[in-house]
């Protein structure tokens, strides 16, 4: 499904990730999931990583882009 996927930057298996990001959520219930992703990325990709972060009880989900990447970057 998912090509790679860190969590705090350790790779973690698809399978594992419902589970830690729940026990992330039992102890920072106000954590804010940051998603680092690709223009290789699926957008329906994204939108499954997003749901199981909230189901996971973790609603603060923000994107991270790197500098100079974008279409602003473009212009």
């Amino acid at each position: 499904v998912y090509k790679r996927q860190f969590l705090n930057d350790q790779a973690i298996a698809a399978a594992a990730l419902p589970e830690a990001l729940q026990r992330l959520a039992a102890k920072k219930p106000y954590l804010e999931v940051q998603l680092r992703v690709d223009q290789a990325v699926p957008y329906g990709q994204v939108l499954e990583l997003m749901s199981v972060a909230q189901q996971a009880g973790l609603s603060r989900i923000g994107f991270v882009t790197a500098p100079g990447t974008g279409a602003a970057a473009a212009h």
